[in-house]
């Protein structure tokens, strides 16, 4: 049977390398960090909004697409590039040292271009993806909110039930 592309990324020695750079460049930031628990938190949370609102979502897809969103920060931190930029160019590479298909890796790509930025249509994927990387965030209860310079729209201020 052959491994999701999922399975393959975490595995993948490129994608490996960057989560290691990105965690010592991370080492003493006082805000949230962009780790692994933060990419699984983003694809869960993803996949139980799309349930909600029946709209339809490989699991492999935001899975993948969770994994590697913030895989430009290393970029970003060392030389000023948006890490939505960057991590399109970083995950295209990844992408394709796994073997993902053009198909796929096109719609990866999408919600990797699109976390960082509002599109308004609530029940599209790259909507739902963006509003879940910012539920995945703790803001009610980080020692860092009074220096985070999240605007209030995007704090995840509380529990939804």
């Amino acid at each position: 049977m052959k491994l999701k592309i999922t399975n393959r990324i975490i595995v993948c020695g490129k994608y490996l390398n960057e989560l290691k750079l990105l965690a010592e460049l991370e080492h003493d930031r006082i805000f949230c960090r962009h780790n692994i628990e933060h990419f699984l938190n983003v694809a869960r949370i993803t996949l139980i909004m799309c349930s909600q609102k029946r709209v339809y979502a490989d699991p492999d897809v935001v899975y993948s697409a969770a994994l590697l969103h913030d895989i430009g920060r290393t970029d970003e931190y060392i030389s000023g590039v948006p890490h939505d930029e960057a991590g399109i160019r970083k995950a295209e590479v990844i992408l394709s040292e796994v073997g993902c298909d053009e198909e796929m890796k096109e719609k990866i790509l999408s919600l990797i271009g699109s976390h960082r930025n509002k599109i308004g249509d609530d029940c599209s994927l790259e909507e739902i993806f963006y509003r879940a990387d910012k539920k995945s965030r703790l803001c009610f209860c980080c020692p860092a909110q009074e220096d985070c310079n999240w605007s209030d729209e995007k704090r995840n201020m509380k529990i939804e039930v």
